[in-house]
């Protein structure tokens, strides 16, 4: 009657990082949906997070096919193993086949980052996160925010935030990572309403080239195409955890459409330029650490002329404890 963690991409494994040294009883299942090493593998040395317990082998490329097969495949496992609770992390569709599967399989599941909205119904993450949300009877909340969007709702837990804990824990190291080198920007483009639009990938690369002033850095995601290389562009493979984040540490700012990436550059004290109108993470916008764009390249040039830097950070995100808290919990 063990636990049953299921991840399946890059962020997943970060926060299985900071939950599976909590739960003992715990097994760790990789759904399949990252399968490139560059976006997997090098966490789990990083980490020192252990070889998963279960991999799923999808056969599927098309979105909904491999969603579908990653269910059923999650459903033949829940059969066999009879965890006696499935713990679903975050908002990709690796979160939502786990939930469905549990569902159908009547297993009780706690969400890890219940509540988050950014208020995009379209979003993939967000449709992800509502359905997660209802099929979950135990909601664990990374902050106050998150847990005002379950209002109602029984068994709604603060926790703090799985991702602060492993960032705290490492920040040492990854601030030795640091590159000794001239003033730089970090640029990353991953979420399908950019990366899935090539033209748009240019503009935007285009547009922040121009406004940074300084070289950018540019670790490209395995799912973005990038046509052409602007002036001042620097392309580097996907960086294991450790690496990424000592790069980001030494930032003269952040650009990027991810919403992990929001709260680390918040931890580490980086200016955050967010190509996106929404953000499910708040409290990096009303921190004054966080300024939303779009994709639009006056904005963003004036946000790189003017970075967002405020005189203090408060706590959101809890004190690197919150896998503990989660442990008690389930």
């Amino acid at each position: 009657m063990s636990l049953l963690v299921v991840a399946g991409a890059r962020p997943q494994f970060i926060k299985a990082a900071a939950l599976m040294p909590a739960l003992p009883d715990a097994q760790l299942v990789h759904t399949g949906q990252h399968r490139d090493p560059r976006m997997v593998e090098a966490h789990f040395a990083g980490l020192g997070l252990a070889p998963p317990d279960h991999v799923l082998t999808l056969a599927a490329t098309a979105r909904a096919a491999r969603h579908d097969e990653m269910t059923a495949s999650l459903v033949d496992l829940l059969e066999r193993v009879r965890p006696r609770r499935v713990i679903a992390l975050g908002d990709t569709d690796s979160t939502r086949a786990a939930a469905i599967a549990a569902a159908m399989t009547k297993t009780p599941v706690a969400h890890v980052e219940a509540g988050a909205r950014s208020g995009e119904p379209n979003l993939p993450e967000e449709i992800n996160r509502v359905v997660v949300d209802g099929l979950s009877d135990l909601l664990l909340c990374s902050t106050a925010h998150c847990a005002a969007h379950l209002s109602g709702r029984q068994n709604v837990h603060v926790v703090g935030d799985v991702m602060a804990d492993v960032l705290l824990r490492y920040e040492a190291a990854i601030r030795a990572k640091t590159p000794d080198r001239d003033p730089y920007v970090v640029l990353t483009l991953h979420r399908a309403a950019t990366a899935d639009d090539p033209q748009l990938v240019a503009d935007v690369v285009a547009a922040v080239c121009r406004a940074a002033g300084q070289p950018v850095l540019f670790p490209r995601h395995p799912r973005t195409t990038l046509r052409e290389k602007p002036t001042g562009l620097t392309e580097l493979e996907p960086l294991p955890y450790l690496e990424f984040l000592g790069l980001v540490a030494g930032a003269s700012a952040v650009v990027t459409d991810s919403g992990g990436l929001q709260k680390e550059a918040y931890l580490l004290g980086v200016p955050c330029i967010t190509l996106r109108e929404r953000t499910e993470w708040l409290e990096t916008v009303e921190s004054g650490w966080n300024v939303l764009v779009g994709t639009d390249p006056d904005r963003i040039a004036h946000a790189l002329a003017s970075p967002p830097r405020a005189p203090t950070r408060p706590s959101h995100y809890g004190d690197g404890a919150a896998a503990e808290r989660i442990a008690k919990l389930v």
